[in-house]
């Protein structure tokens, strides 16, 4: 009955450690999304240094506003909801980011905004009337990501 038993327990604990192997915990450079009510647009990658096992992105533009001013032009309205969303590249498979700080900044020549988003990511454009560049950060443990997009409030 012992050798039955201590059978047993030797091929759980070989199962157990097999599952452990399948896993993968490595995720890449996550794709960043403003959502505005029913229509959901891709914000431009800029600036990116992200180090993982299966990954080790680096890319760097200088002049983040006058990049964002050259993307498809994202028309939105003063005081419109919107909200931020992040997914994982397709090529990994997984979207776990351990408390990613994320920040957003509309810029223009004459000012920046800072964006106030809630727990949700959600927040509202502001009522200035104009042709901005949105700049968002995405910060993890696996580094950092920069994303722009041309924003023209109405």
């Amino acid at each position: 009955m012992k050798v039955y038993l201590r059978l047993f327990v030797g091929l759980i604990f070989i199962l157990t450690l097999t599952g452990c192997f399948g896993e993968d915990y490595d995720v890449g450079v996550p794709r960043a999304y403003i959502n505005l009510e029913v229509i959901e647009i891709q914000l431009t990658e800029t600036n990116i240094n992200w180090e993982t096992q299966s990954e080790n992105v680096h890319e760097a533009i200088e002049d983040v506003q006058e990049f964002g001013l050259t993307q498809n032009e994202i028309k939105v309205f003063a005081n419109q909801e919107a909200t931020l969303d992040f997914k994982e590249n397709e090529k990994n498979g997984g979207d776990i980011w351990t408390d990613p700080n994320i920040t957003a900044v509309l810029i223009n020549d004459k000012k920046e905004i800072e964006i106030e988003m809630n727990d949700f990511r959600e927040f509202r454009f502001p009522s200035d009337k104009g042709n901005f560049v949105l700049v968002v950060e995405f910060k993890s443990s696996a580094g950092s990501a920069q994303y722009v997009g041309n924003i023209l409030i109405q």
